[in-house]
Order: structure tokens, then C-alpha cells, then sequence
């Protein structure tokens, strides 16, 4: 059985457990709060045992059945956590997933998880017996459009609601990051004592947080301001800051100032592009400077001379991440320090 993540709860309180769960996904709290509602669920029903087994190269599939066959000295019934990752079965594996999902005896639970699956994985004969066996979720990220949502939505379940605007500006700071956001609303829900939180209310809470200067300083980029730009930059490196948490908030940004500089070349009016882009009036300089200072064609080159800066982050290239964050920094806001390794 096929459930998106936020019919699992509802399938859980009406139909009970089933002996297997199969969680996909590349978004790390749906995929995390999935997973526990199962190992809850798993906790009531009596598994009070829990075998964890780690797929990495090289894995003994033999593991599996090993794990279900042993007898409990604790517990009638038990969970048993495959963690597949970015691990395919395989030959081996396929054929030790079907026949565990053809047993019918078993009192076990069998909770898999793994990185994002195909199309392709899902024609499989093992995919297909875990479906029909038990229950497969697949994990999708929350699109931009729907986040403010989501954090709306969220807020309600501590009793309080959020005004669009702020729950819009949390979105726009978390760049997709839902585990941040989850930490956004579980202090808000602390610290504002009324009944609705209002983008004020979220400024405020906000202001000391490291991660949100990150916020301050890609402003400061898009603005030109490269003096900020640099104390700024200094500061944040200075407190630990990971660079990756500077180049993600940059990037998303950067493509919003793309696409909202494409439909300006293209004819849209720019005050149209601001409002559909929810581009607040205390933003709009921001936006407004950068957008004069490269056209187009200019702002789709430095989003590309980004891949060069990632892959140093990621260790595909050598090079110093810092140091290509910063020259990347001062080239948005209208430096051109040096030229950039090739890719």
C-alpha cells in the first residue's frame, strides 16, 4: 500500500501496524518524523526490542533472516530497522526482501529506510512485494510555494496561529531546510505569549540568531555594500558558521533573482515580479541594486560560476571553499577579486 508521509498517522490509528514499512526520501525531517511515528506505533504494540542493521558495501544479507529467525528473550515481537541509505538490494538483497515479505507468520515489524528512489526501483520485483506486504512511503520535499503553508500548519499544533508574512519570511530564511524551520517554530511557540505570531514577532525572535545574519549577509551582497559584505563575513566565519549554510542561503537568492530578472527582460512589470515574488518593501533595495547592476545574461553566468564554489565545498575540486565563497560574495555585489579555478 502506497501512502504519501501525511497519511501515515491517519493509517496507523486505523488500521494498526503493518509488518512492513518502507520509508523513502531525501528530506531529513519528513523522513525522521515518518520513521518515529512507526517506531512509536511499533512501541505500543508490544515491540519493546529493537535490531538495527546498517546496509554498507559488502553487506551479509544473511542478517536479515537471522534477525527474524533469532527467538526474543524480551519481547514476543520486535523492530527491525534496515537502514538502506544510498545502498541498492541488489541480487542478494532483492532476493532476501521477497522472501521475508512472503512470510506470514512473522510477528516482527520491518521498518526500511532509504534515500530517494526512481521509477525505475519501483518496477522491481522486490519494491513491489514490500508494497504489497506492507505499507511504502515516499518521501517528497515541501515546494517553496507550499512551505509558508507547511510552517503555518505547523504552528496550529501548539495552539497558535501564524500570519502569512511571517510564515513567509521563516520560509525564505530556511531555504527548504524543514528541520530549521521545525526549530524556527518550536521557539517562536516559546517566546510569543499571545495567540497569533505576526512577521514583528518573528523579526524580533530572530534577531540574534547567527543563522539569521547569514540572512543580513547575502542583503548586504545583493545591495553591494562589500564592506558589510567583508565584517560580515568575517564575523560569521569567526563564530563558526558553516560555509555551506552561507553558499545555500545565497543560492536560493541568487535564482530568485534570476527568474525575476528573466521576466522582467521578458516584459512582466517589475512591480508585478516583486508581488508575485513576495519581494518585501524592505527588501525591494536589495533587490532593486542587483537586478541594475547585471542584466540577465550576467546573472545567469554567476548563477553557473556557483557549480565551481559547490564542488569545492564538496571536495570535487581543490580549492579552499572559504576563499572561493568570499571572492563568489564580492563578485554578486560588484568586486571582481581574482579568477576562478576551472571546473
Amino acid at each position: 500500500m502506497r501512502l504519501r508521509a501525511e497519511q501515515l498517522t491517519d493509517n496507523l490509528k486505523r488500521k494498526g501496524l503493518s509488518p512492513i514499512y518502507y520509508i523513502s526520501g531525501d528530506e531529513p525531517l519528513q523522513m525522521l518524523e515518518a520513521a518515529d511515528l512507526v517506531r512509536r506505533m511499533a512501541r505500543q504494540q508490544g515491540c519493546e526490542e529493537r535490531s538495527v542493521l546498517d546496509v554498507v558495501k559488502g553487506f551479509d544479507w544473511n542478517q536479515l533472516s537471522q534477525a527474524s529467525a533469532n527467538l526474543s528473550l524480551f519481547a514476543s515481537r520486535r523492530l527491525i530497522e534496515l537502514r538502506l541509505g544510498s545502498q541498492k538490494p541488489g541480487k542478494e538483497g532483492a532476493s532476501a526482501l521477497v522472501e521475508y515479505a512472503a512470510q506470514t507468520d512473522s510477528e516482527d515489524v520491518l521498518l526500511i529506510t532509504s534515500d530517494k528512489i526512481d521509477k525505475r526501483i519501483q518496477q522491481g520485483r522486490w519494491f513491489k512485494a514490500l508494497d504489497s506486504a506492507g505499507v511504502t512511503v515516499q518521501i517528497w520535499p515541501i515546494e517553496p510555494g507550499r512551505l509558508p503553508d507547511w510552517i503555518a500548519q505547523r504552528m496550529k499544533t501548539y495552539g497558535k496561529k501564524m500570519d502569512r508574512d511571517a510564515a513567509s519570511l521563516i520560509a525564505e530564511r530556511v531555504e527548504g531546510n524543514l528541520l530549521a524551520a521545525r526549530q524556527e517554530i518550536d521557539k517562536l511557540a516559546l517566546l510569543v505569549d499571545k495567540d497569533t505570531v505576526d512577521l514583528k514577532d518573528v523579526m524580533e525572535a530572530v534577531s540574534d540568531s547567527s543563522r539569521f545574519e547569514v540572512f543580513d549577509l547575502v542583503e548586504s551582497c545583493l545591495s553591494g555594500d562589500t564592506d558589510r559584505v567583508a565584517r560580515m563575513l568575517r564575523g560569521l566565519r569567526g563564530e563558526g558558521v558553516e560555509p555551506m549554510s552561507i553558499f545555500g542561503a545565497l543560492m536560493w537568492e541568487i535564482r530568485r533573482v534570476c527568474s525575476m530578472s528573466h521576466e522582467i527582460t521578458a516584459g512582466t512589470p517589475r512591480d508585478s515580479v516583486f508581488a508575485n515574488y513576495r519581494v518585501w518593501q524592505q527588501r525591494k533595495f536589495a533587490t532593486n541594486s542587483i537586478l541594475k547592476r547585471y542584466s540577465d545574461k550576467q546573472l545567469l553566468t554567476l548563477l553557473q560560476r556557483a557549480t565551481i564554489v559547490d564542488k569545492a565545498m564538496k571536495g570535487a575540486i581543490k580549492a579552499n571553499a572559504w576563499d572561493l565563497l568570499e571572492n563568489y560574495l564580492f563578485r554578486i555585489a560588484g568586486v571582481r577579486l581574482q579568477s576562478f579555478p576551472n571546473q
